[in-house]
């Protein structure tokens, strides 16, 4: 989903998706590595809230997120 990748001109590291967007830029690989699995893990947190609140909304309409 999302990558870290070295910008060959400056050296710093960044999150990209997939689709090449740039999502962080940081100066060191371990700072960049973190800041991805940190935005995976919100992703993931923010995608069972939406459908928390879907379910409240909607009940059983909602089968599951995708």
């Amino acid at each position: 989903m999302i990558e870290v990748v070295q910008d060959e001109q400056t050296g710093h590291f960044r999150v990209v998706t997939y689709r090449g967007e740039t999502l962080g830029i940081a100066t060191t690989r371990e700072a960049a590595i973190d800041l991805s699995d940190l935005l995976l893990e919100a992703w993931e947190e923010a995608v069972a809230a939406a459908a928390a609140r879907a379910r409240m909304k909607h009940g059983a309409a909602i089968i599951e997120p995708r």
